[in-house]
Parts: structure tokens; sequence; C-alpha cells
């Protein structure tokens, strides 16, 4: 009865957002920023490994800036280029101005691909990643982040 139950909750979750009118991302980013794990609960941190050294350290579990504040991506030569929207950049702009000394972890699918020690403050809303990703994930960054302004200009 029990994982019928469990089941039950899991379909009904995933199936939440298409109700809603939206439909769940195809790709996960999350921005995450390290913390010493002091006073919180064990829900509010979670352990990871950075590459390649495969430090572990503990994050917020709450990302900072997630997929939906996604409003532009490019790539070129130097790596590759997020722009957030307003609450992205206010938040970036926060956490990079409290955290310094600390490490911002960016995840795309779950998978760490960018772990820099903040030392300065990012104003602007976008955040620049030395290195190329494969074409396939940037378009579909890029249609992720089409859709987010699309759902703004609704608003």
């Amino acid at each position: 009865m029990r994982r019928i139950c469990l089941l039950a909750g899991f379909l009904f979750l995933t199936f939440l957002p298409a109700l809603a009118g939206h439909s769940p991302p195809k790709i996960f980013l999350r921005i995450h920023v390290q913390t010493s794990g002091e006073g919180q609960s064990a829900l509010q941190v979670a352990k990871i490994k950075i590459p390649p050294s495969d430090e572990e350290i503990m994050i917020r579990t709450i990302p900072e800036v997630s997929e939906r504040n996604l409003v532009g991506v490019s790539q070129d030569s130097n790596g590759l280029h997020l722009t957030f929207d307003h609450v992205g950049m206010v938040n970036l702009n926060a956490v990079t101005a409290q955290n310094q000394g600390r490490i911002l972890v960016v995840l795309i699918d779950g998978y760490v691909i960018y772990a820099p020690i903040i030392d300065e403050q990012i104003s602007n809303g976008q955040l620049d990643i030395p290195r190329q990703i494969s074409p396939q994930i940037l378009a579909l960054l890029q249609d992720l982040a089409k859709q987010n302004i699309r759902q703004a200009n609704k608003a």
C-alpha cells in the first residue's frame, strides 16, 4: 500500500507542471554556493564532489539561480556565457558579494561544469564560464532561455 501511495505521489508531482500550463525543463541549470553547514538542517545542505580532485564540499540545497532565471546563452572561443533575468541578476549579485572565498558551483543536469572560488562580485547578471559545452546542450539551454523570455513577455 505504501508503495502505491509513493508511486501516486511521484506521478502527481511529475505531471503537476504540465497541469499548471508549464512543461518541465528538458535541461537543468543550477547555481549553488558552498556553505559550512553550521546551523543548517540536513535538508538545507548537500555534499558534492568538485572535479577534478573530487574534493567534497557542502552546498546549500536550494539553488541561488536556476534555469528559470536564464534569458541568454552564447558560446565563443572564450567559453560559455549565461545571462540571467532580474531575479537571477539580483541573486547572483548578492551571493557573490556575500560569499567571497567560497566556491560557486554550476551544475548542468547534476554534473559540475564549473566551480570557481568567488573572488569578485558579479553585478551584471552574466556568468562567464571558461569552457565549451556540447552543441546539443548549448541548443537546449538556448531554447530554454527563449522559452523563459516568451513566458516573461506573457506576464
